[in-house]
């Protein structure tokens, strides 16, 4: 049963294997070509991320990514390949851990679900998504070794030992000793065990991690353009249950209408859950927000899955808390009804990883355009830059180092607004200039423009940007834009397809 477990889990975000780099890919290409050995990623605080993109402590995700280079060079397939390894394995973790606390049929329904989650497309499907990947693994593993019939020093310093690795390759890892306590009340303690060492003892090693991160980084690290404000926080515990429940396809944001399914969903789970309280059930249901605390200042983007990587070790406890109500239904019609959702389930899994496959070739194609236009020396301005296509990454982050891989010199760049492609479609995009206003942009719903939804300009690399007054739109969408690039050079638009030259 494990097997034929990972092998459903990395089947349906297969299409995925073929697709290229996009966005933060860039940055950690950089990363681990230029890593000079592997104890420099314990102590240098340049090896991540930097600047508006975060500034963290993974070295073990580095290791984990230069091994991945250095054996297989940089080929998007051998990562791609790599990251479905790591699910296969998170997804029989997730079955063996349900096993121990609901049973051989909870769990088989548990890890299927998790195997086949349509959120899971941002840490599968995206290279970089493998920080969350080798972290959950590694938490995972720490939290199996507790219930190891071994020796409790052995069983204890194994579980300490993996919870450090796992917050060393993302801070995730960090709420473990609360998600130990959870699994520690789902079941009654054992002879011989104690209820709580084993919460004291992952949380003794992550004080050691939390010690050498602080040294390192010099402070914290994290995000710095996501701040812990109470709009955030408010955003996040609306936006990750409702994306729990809701496959990206549905786009809710731009048909608030369907808000209704999520909505109903949330509510007879917490009217199913009331009426017939299982323990494991609310052990699972604890554990989604408790693994969502570390991320409460950055909101999941419902209009482009952006965030949805977070979602994946809180996904586990989703699976937990399915696997417990579902697992001991006994009708046929009920299990008919199970099968039945986890097919469709499957089916948006494939349809999520195409995208990412087409999200690589894109962005693929527009660094060798704008390879091509910068050539001459001079600096390019795009007035409008692929963020997105439907639920992957393009670009944002890594641009410059994307342009800079395609043509084999750096280019000065600038670019305005952000451009959510749901279908390439050349001539999707223009933009005209309008005089001292600068240049109003216009699009169709197959690349409309996108906008943080607490509004006003905006800012990019050497163009401010906001909505046109009155445009048609959607929240956090629309269909008209307004750009101000500063400093001269040459102009290019992307216009649902390519980059063209404006006024071509």
């Amino acid at each position: 049963m494990p097997a034929v477990l990972a092998g459903v889990a990395a089947l349906v975000w297969l299409p995925a294997i073929a697709g290229g780099f996009v966005a933060d890919d860039f940055a950690m290409l950089r990363t681990v070509e230029a890593l000079p050995g592997p104890l420099d990623a314990f102590v240098r605080d340049d090896l991540g991320q930097s600047g508006g993109e975060g500034h963290f402590y993974r070295p073990l995700w580095v290791l984990w990514s230069a091994a991945i280079e250095r054996l297989f060079g940089a080929a998007p397939s051998a990562f791609h390949a790599g990251n479905l390894l790591l699910f296969g394995v998170a997804t029989v973790q997730v079955w063996a851990l349900a096993r121990r606390l609901v049973g051989d049929p909870g769990a088989l329904v548990g890890a299927a679900a998790f195997a086949l989650y349509p959120r899971h497309g941002e840490s599968v499907a995206w290279v970089s998504g493998s920080t969350d990947l080798v972290a959950t693994v590694l938490a995972l593993g720490a939290l199996l070794c507790l219930g190891m019939p071994w020796r409790p020093p052995k069983r204890l310093m194994g579980a300490a030992l993996l919870a450090a690795a796992a917050a060393l390759a993302k801070e995730a890892a960090f709420v473990l000793p609360a998600l130990a306590l959870l699994l520690a009340f789902a079941q009654p303690p054992e002879p011989g065990r104690g209820r709580f060492a084993g919460a004291a003892a992952i949380a003794g090693a992550l004080l050691v991690v939390l010690a050498v991160r602080t040294a390192v980084l010099g402070g914290l690290g994290g995000y710095g353009e996501d701040p812990l404000t109470a709009g955030n926080v408010v955003a996040a515990l609306a936006s990750y249950p409702l994306a729990a429940v809701t496959p990206h396809q549905l786009e809710v944001l731009r048909h608030p209408a369907l808000l209704a399914l999520p909505l109903a969903a949330l509510l007879a789970l917490a009217v199913g859950t009331a009426r017939r309280p299982r323990p494991v059930v609310l052990v699972g249901l604890a554990w989604f927000p408790v693994a969502l605390l570390p991320v409460l200042g950055q909101p999941l983007d419902l209009n482009t899955a952006t965030g949805e990587r977070l979602l994946f070790l809180p996904s586990v406890g989703l699976a937990l808390a399915l696997g417990a109500a579902v697992g001991e239904l006994q009708l046929p019609r009920s299990r008919a009804v199970a099968v039945a959702a986890l097919s469709l389930a499957g089916v948006l899994c494939v349809l999520a990883a195409r995208n990412w496959h087409t999200a690589g070739e894109l962005a693929e194609r527009v660094s060798a355009q704008a390879a091509g236009l910068g050539a001459e020396g001079r600096p390019l301005t795009l007035l409008s830059i692929p963020e997105g296509y439907r639920n992957a990454h393009v670009f944002g982050n890594g641009f410059d180092l994307a342009v800079e891989r395609a043509g084999g010199r750096r280019v000065t760049l600038r670019w305005c607004v952000p451009v959510q492609v749901r279908d390439e479609r050349a001539g999707a995009v223009v933009f005209r200039g309008s005089g001292g206003r600068g240049f109003m942009g216009a699009s169709d719903w197959s690349a409309p423009f996108d906008f943080p939804l607490s509004g006003g300009p905006q800012r990019g690399p050497g163009c401010t940007y906001a909505e046109a007054p009155g445009a048609n739109g959607a929240i956090g969408l629309s269909l008209g834009a307004v750009a101000r690039p500063e400093g001269a050079g040459r102009l290019a638009v992307f216009d649902g397809r390519d980059l063209v030259p404006l006024g071509r």
